[in-house]
């Protein structure tokens, strides 16, 4: 029989406030390295002198040998047991990894010919793996954190404030309008070395603070069904789970089309080309990440009182349709036109409505990235509940197999789009004078494409199967079968 969220507390371990803010850290830490990882690409062709062909095809193989990687990732997580834990050991040597791929990265242009080249896929590899160890344990962590389904929707708050608005909406002013301007309006040497040496300090910092925020519950007790949970041994069982988990093979290849988008819009390369070259000025895009704080709040908080009151899935859902909606009003506003060049220097309706559409469309378009991470969670404890397996780590590693596979075609596609409008030996810059075929790139990346993805992405996420019901009933089994 179905019970109520607020009937047996013992069938809900809790964790406190503060340690779901601090464990939220650890998304923050790794996602400071795929901000930066955006402006790669400048660094590569700029300084390190490559082709703007071989830069997007290594940094798309490079996510693809992760995507491939991944699953094995999950299945030796899931097998480590120390007397520090499960979680803290991965986050602490994933991170230094992560500082070490970036000191070999962002230091290519030291060396010459075939050596350069290697040294600089062999720093993309190196990176993914580490970058998959430490993103992946936000996902892994999530089932033994919490599993009361009205504080599980509340890590999205925390990772909101954290990750969307403290990295990628600040970080974009900090860079737009104070560090870029400093160095000359130039991503150069001496930009990447100051830059390079903040991402690595503050993410060392976040993640010693996400382990704090994971320490108690880092422990087999909540691991599952604790001391009973069934053993995952084989290739068959890991396979069994990956083929009879429905609600994860929806949500992983929803969460993928997702995925692609805001690693797209996250690009430099975009932001550079929406903002410095079709709306005319570059500093646009930090003043919009300034402005979309307290929105981001306010959305965000409603998304999450939604999934708290009903389900993680409704919440998922709406943020789709606000970002379709985002999507289709910044369309209007680009179409219709005359020149987008005038469309901020200006100001007027035109502005205010465009502002609107694209900070609706950041936020509902990473929203879902976020609350991912905690429906990983229940599509773990649904698995605990129909196999009596602990997986967690394999569960999050799938979500990084088809991130990693999808997330790689977007370097890709900007990169052959850029060579398809004649730009093959580098990215434009934001002093790039607008074009008709700049433009057409523009909106391809910020119109069609998201409006195609998104509606499949909403198709499917209809789909889903683990409503506020279904996950009270896979709370009551865990709990009978643990007695």
């Amino acid at each position: 029989m179905a019970q109520n969220v607020n009937a047996p507390q013992a069938q809900y371990h809790n964790a406190k406030q503060w340690e779901i803010a601090l464990f939220s850290l650890n998304n923050s830490a790794s996602n400071l390295y795929l901000f930066a990882f955006g402006f790669l690409t400048y660094y590569a062709t700029g300084i390190a002198g490559f082709a703007t062909f071989t830069v997007s095809s290594l940094l798309g193989a490079a996510r693809l040998f992760d995507g491939i990687i991944d699953p094995m990732i999950g299945v030796i997580m899931d097998h480590i047991d120390t007397k520090w834990g499960r979680f803290r050991p991965i986050m602490l040597i994933s991170n230094i990894g992560l500082l070490l791929s970036f000191a070999l990265l962002f230091s290519t242009h030291q060396f010459e010919g075939s050596l350069k080249y290697g040294i600089y896929f062999v720093g993309l590899i190196f990176h993914k793996i580490v970058y998959s160890f430490q993103q992946t344990v936000t996902k892994a962590a999530q089932p033994a954190l919490t599993n009361n389904p009205k504080q599980r929707p509340l890590f999205s708050i925390y990772d909101t404030i954290f990750s969307s608005i403290g990295i990628f909406a600040v970080g974009q002013m900090i860079v737009a309008n104070w560090l870029s301007p400093r160095h000359g309006g130039e991503f150069n040497l001496a930009f990447f070395t100051e830059f390079i040496i903040g991402i690595c300090v503050i993410s060392f910092v976040l993640t010693i603070l996400a382990m704090i925020g994971i320490s108690r519950k880092d422990n087999q007790a909540f691991f599952g069904l604790g001391e009973s949970t069934v053993e995952t041994k084989s290739i068959k069982d890991y396979w069994s789970v990956i083929k009879g988990n429905g609600p994860l093979q929806i949500l992983a290849l929803t969460s993928a089309l997702v995925k692609f988008l805001t690693t797209l819009i996250g690009d430099q390369v975009f932001v550079v080309l929406v903002f410095g070259i079709i709306l005319g000025n570059y500093g646009i895009s930090g003043t919009l990440g300034l402005i979309q704080i307290i929105p981001n709040l306010l959305i965000v908080a409603g998304f999450t009182t939604i999934a708290s009151r009903t389900s993680l899935k409704n919440a998922y859902v709406l943020s789709l349709i606000t970002m379709l909606t985002s999507v289709a009003l910044m369309g209007v506003i680009l179409f219709t036109s005359a020149d987008t060049r005038e469309i901020f220097a200006n100001g007027g309706l035109a502005m205010v409505l465009f502002s609107i559409g694209y900070i609706g469309f950041k936020i509902a378009g990473t929203y879902p990235s976020s609350v991912v991470l905690t429906m990983a969670a229940d599509i773990s404890d649904y698995e605990t509940a129909r196999s009596g397996r602990f997986v967690s780590g394999l569960i999050g590693t799938i979500f990084s197999l088809t991130d990693s596979i999808s997330t790689s075609l977007a370097p890709i596609v900007i990169g052959w789009l850029m060579i398809g409008i004649g730009y093959t030996d580098g990215y434009p810059g934001p002093d790039e004078a607008l074009s008709p075929a700049l433009f057409t790139a523009g909106t391809i990346l910020l119109i069609i494409v998201p409006a195609i993805l998104g509606s499949i992405a909403l198709f499917l996420i209809s789909r889903y199967p683990l409503n506020k019901q279904k996950m009270i009933d896979v709370q009551a089994q865990i709990s009978a079968r643990k007695g």
